[in-house]
């Protein structure tokens, strides 16, 4: 079988994660290109992988025949990098978020739809195991009737992180804390609930940061489906990473997931005990975790299977529906109905 050839735009630090998912998935693809304006970055990512080295997204998707290629650049230029690659007729990868614009994502996904190619987004705390088993005992029942998702994500970044690269806490190519620090936390949210949204309402400060964006906040969010939830955030955390957890209180059970990347099972209860523990919690070695290597997998088994991918591009628009509505509310200083 001829292995899927991968392009990565992109070479910073999130890169590392994708070289090493695609370096696990060897079988079915490989590292053809990698591409990055930083020639720092550039070789170092090209000493990494073995991969032709490109400066210009645009002379990489000229000369290289590639089936998928990866967008792993700061937030605010994955809807143009994306969208050249989706005109060259080539599958693409997102790092979150999908676009910091929810038109933009929209146009995305149509401009996919019309070339016959796939936008795949980057959650890949999905494909964690302690999430999955969570997300199977919703689709069982097992926790009755959702009354509330609680997240907090109470991260610390100093100084340092915003003016290295400076474009951190930008509005314009970062988005703020919210959409950076907090996006996995509120897919994950927006995948339990299991319903469409009805209205969200946000709160966001920046007390400390010297940046253009907020570095604390909460947001409270109803979906149609009378569940509610609230996310509370900050990256004022003394000195370290304190916390990050979803928690799920429902009719019959109760289940908080922690750890540094949702990784941990802190607590898991239901009504007369019938539910196993579910045991399936590992070590991780950043906030990233593990799931970006069973992430490139399902890519695989999709692109060369035809099976379906777990985040489909509807899914994907609801993700960013949720995380844009959140960020609008903040800026309006209003509640945001749906």
């Amino acid at each position: 079988m001829q292995k899927l050839r991968m392009g990565i735009v992109g070479c910073g630090r999130i890169s590392d994660c994708h070289f090493e998912a695609i370096k696990n998935n060897n079988e079915t693809m490989e590292i053809a290109a990698v591409c990055d304006i930083n020639p720092t970055n550039l070789q170092k990512a090209q000493q990494k992988t073995g991969a032709n080295p490109y400066t210009n997204i645009d002379d990489m998707l000229k000369f290289e025949k590639l089936n998928c290629v990866s967008i792993c650049t700061p937030n605010g230029f994955h809807y143009e990098n994306a969208r050249k690659v989706l005109k060259a007729g080539i599958n693409v990868i997102v790092e979150k978020p999908l676009t910091l614009c929810l038109k933009e994502g929209k146009k995305l996904i149509s401009l996919a739809k019309k070339k016959g190619k796939h936008v795949f987004l980057i959650h890949q705390n999905r494909f964690n195991p302690t999430i999955q088993c969570v997300k199977k005992a919703l689709d069982a029942g097992s926790f009755g009737k959702i009354y509330m998702i609680t997240s907090n994500v109470f991260w610390y970044r100093d100084d340092d992180y915003y003016k290295n690269p400076a474009w951190h806490g930008s509005k314009k190519i970062d988005g703020g804390a919210f959409i950076t620090q907090a996006s996995h936390y509120t897919d994950i949210m927006n995948w339990f609930a299991k319903s469409s949204l009805k209205s969200i309402y946000t709160l966001g400060k920046t007390r400390e940061r010297k940046i253009e964006t907020e570095d604390c906040g909460s947001t409270i969010i109803e979906w149609k489906n009378n569940t509610i939830g609230n996310l509370n955030l900050s990256v004022l955390t003394y000195n370290e990473n304190y916390e990050g957890s979803i928690t799920i209180i429902g009719e019959k059970g109760l289940v908080k997931i922690g750890g540094v990347a949702l990784n941990k099972i802190l607590d898991w209860k239901f009504e007369g005990d019938v539910e196993q523990f579910c045991d399936v919690s590992y070590d991780v070695d950043s906030v990233y975790g593990k799931g970006h290597t069973p992430y490139y997998k399902s890519i695989a088994e999709t692109l060369i299977d035809g099976k379906p991918f777990l985040i489909s591009e509807k899914e994907a628009i609801s993700s960013l529906t949720l995380l844009c509505g959140i960020v609008d509310s903040m800026d309006k200083g209003k509640k945001i109905t749906y």
